[in-house]
This record gives C-alpha cells, structure tokens and sequence, in this order.
C-alpha cells in the first residue's frame, strides 16, 4: 500500500530550513516596508512653498478628521446614550 520512501530528517536538515525560512521572512518583510514607505510617504516637495503648502494641507486634513471623528462620537453616545436628548 505504502509505496513511499519514509523522509528521514536530520537535526542539521531543519536547522538549514529553519535559517531560510527566516531568511525568506525577513526579505518578504524588508520588501513589504519598503512597499509601505512608496504609497503612504508624502511626496517630496520641489521648493519651500510647496513644502509649506504640504504642511497646511496635512494641517487640514488633521482637522477634518478630527471633527469628523468628534461628529460621530456624539452621534453614537447621542445613540446609547441615556433618555436625555441632547441637541449639539
């Protein structure tokens, strides 16, 4: 019925697969933070004035989603909250 050879593995065997494997983890991982680092960084500004416009925008964008996020906190406890009806 059973055909096949048995695997015999050695200590030295796994010892050799376990090195690659975290060879091969820290690659994929070096290449997945590099991938990170393309598509979230910022992109490079040209002159001062585009680097102070990035900076007012990223000021922006910071303050509308903090509003947004306060407008929902008060709507979910507005929610389940209590009886009382608050008006914002």
């Amino acid at each position: 019925m059973n055909n096949l050879p048995p695997n015999h593995y050695t200590l030295e065997m796994i010892r050799q697969q376990r090195i690659d494997k975290k060879k091969e983890i820290l690659q994929s991982k070096e290449q997945m933070l590099h991938l990170a680092h393309q598509l979230f960084a910022p992109p490079q500004s040209k002159n001062k004035f585009e680097g102070m416009m990035q900076h007012v925008n990223m000021g922006i964008a910071a303050y509308d989603g903090l509003m947004t996020g306060i407008k929902v906190l008060r709507r979910v406890r507005a929610f389940f909250g209590s009886g009382k009806r608050k008006r914002y």
